[in-house]
């Protein structure tokens, strides 16, 4: 008896063995064999490493150093995907200081952005601008506008809702406002008052939602309802300025609704499979004319390549558009309204600078409008105070 037990002991702990150096085997394995299925998951990759040599060592090593393993090794992807599934599908254990969190049923929502910016404590306003942080801003804006009409350009701040703000009732119950005012209520009623033009698009949003779904359920961006309903409101705030601006109607389109979307929140945790949505696309009964132009453009420093699109009417006027991803649905409805749009991407504000407002640009392009468009977080993002402040 004692031997068989003891026997069973060894046989335990042989196995046990084992099955450690099989897992602790298994990434390396995986790098000769490609043994791991595919995930998809969307994060950033990090940086190649350079082919080995004695003169490159210091930039190999650092990149290495820089989480070029830790987000490499073997299953990595598929160990992320299950640890999702532990936490967002059976435990429901998600909270604010992760990237995504889960609201009520299938509602996932951005959380924590990056360092700087958590999207969940924007959203509850428990720190409103100071007094001085909104005279900062109001001069920035206002000194935008100042030096576009000195040059007899248009100007219109465009501000994109998150989704937050629109679907409140789909987040987790503990996320309560602290404050009834937030932070683009403060800005949006301060530049108001300065006389800067301002497009607040939350009501609009609300307006959507009564009648179809604005944003989607599992990414961070509102639904081709959503974007068209912000292309109207932005046309008519523009009217009064270009004569012969008139959006075009819903009835001008086939709206199909298909299975398919992969929501970018849904693929940040690698569940995009689990999380399915259906897609809204909005097909034109007319041939549009506005046509994207191959010519690069200037990359300078935006965060992303520039969109140039030309109808070739010499009738209609220019533009300069600032924008952040919120835009991409409103280019095709947009574009038409222009001899010219340039769309430039550049990076968000920091706690370090603000977002570029490049006069090169514009003095380049020379257009007859500038638009500056936001998604609500970026829009209320302050940078420190700088001693000499020149918009």
């Amino acid at each position: 008896m004692v031997r068989a037990a003891f026997s069973l002991r060894r046989a335990i702990a042989l196995a046990g063995t084992l099955v450690f150096l099989a897992l602790i085997l298994l990434p390396l394995a995986d790098h000769a064999f490609r043994l791991a299925p595919e995930v998809d998951l969307m994060e950033n990759e990090p940086a190649p490493l350079p082919e080995f040599s004695s003169t490159d060592f210091f930039k190999y090593f650092n990149i290495i150093q820089h989480g070029y393993l830790e987000k490499t090794f073997g299953f990595r992807k598929n160990l992320v995907r299950l640890e999702n599934i532990l936490d967002y599908l059976w435990l429901q254990a998600s909270n604010e200081y992760q990237t995504v969190i889960k609201g009520r049923g299938d509602w996932l929502f951005l959380a924590q952005e990056n360092n700087e910016l958590n999207v969940i404590e924007d959203y509850r306003a428990g720190r409103l601008f100071t007094p001085d942080q909104l005279a900062w801003w109001v001069d920035e804006y206002r000194g935008r506008q100042e030096w576009l009409e000195s040059r007899g350009i248009r100007y219109l701040v465009v501000v994109a809702p998150n989704k937050h703000t629109v679907y409140p009732e789909s987040l987790p119950e503990r996320y309560n406002k602290i404050h009834a005012e937030n932070r683009t209520d403060q800005l949006v009623a301060a530049l108001t008052k300065a006389g800067v033009a301002i497009l607040d698009l939350r009501p609009a949003m609300e307006q959507v939602k009564k009648h179809a779904q604005a944003y989607y359920r599992t990414d961070t961006h509102w639904t081709t309802f959503g974007a068209f309903a912000g292309y109207v409101q932005i046309i008519n705030r523009l009217a009064p300025w270009f004569p012969g601006f008139e959006p075009e109607g819903l009835g001008q389109f086939d709206i199909t609704i298909t299975p398919g979307l992969t929501g970018g929140l849904a693929t940040m945790l690698a569940l995009s499979d689990l999380f399915p949505e259906d897609r809204v696309t909005f097909i034109p009964k007319f041939e549009r004319k506005a046509v994207e132009l191959t010519t690069p453009y200037p990359r300078e420093t935006y965060f992303q390549p520039a969109v140039v699109m030309e109808t070739g009417d010499a009738a209609k006027p220019t533009a300069v558009i600032f924008r952040d991803s919120f835009a991409h649905e409103l280019v095709p409805f947009l574009s038409e309204h222009f001899r010219r749009a340039v769309y430039l991407w550049p990076y968000p504000s920091t706690s370090r600078e603000i977002r570029q407002f490049d006069k090169a640009a514009i003095e380049r392009e020379k257009p007859a409008l500038v638009l500056d468009e936001f998604v609500e977080r970026y829009f209320t993002k302050c940078p420190a105070r700088t001693k000499a402040h020149t918009p």
